[in-house]
């Protein structure tokens, strides 16, 4: 990073984070309603950080999967470049996983 740290997603690791969430999304979806499901969070949390270097606090997202739809529901606390990061993250989402899952932006 430069001088000016830019407040903006890093694209590669939003790149990656979708690899990995369309390679980990049986596990996914098998552990969320299971006294596990902590562990998927973790290990999104681990993955999405990366995407929004500009961002300190705990980033905040939940997860639902019910009947073969999933909700994936990201916090921006009306933070600008969140929500427009967010967008983002959310339209690099790949063709398989789209008919599965919806990225619902909170504030």
């Amino acid at each position: 990073m430069g001088l000016f740290s830019k407040k903006e997603m890093d694209t590669a690791a939003a790149k990656a984070f979708w690899a990995w969430f369309a390679e980990q999304e049986e596990w996914i979806t098998a552990t969320l309603g299971t006294p596990n499901g902590s562990d998927v969070v973790w290990a999104i949390d681990a993955r999405i950080k990366p995407v929004f270097p500009y961002f300190k606090k705990e980033l905040e997202f939940q997860l639902g999967f019910n009947e073969g739809k999933g909700e994936f529901f990201f916090f921006h606390f009306g933070n600008k470049h969140l929500m427009r990061d967010g967008q983002s993250l959310a339209e690099m989402m790949p063709e398989g996983l789209r008919g599965r899952w919806t990225v619902i932006l909170e504030k």
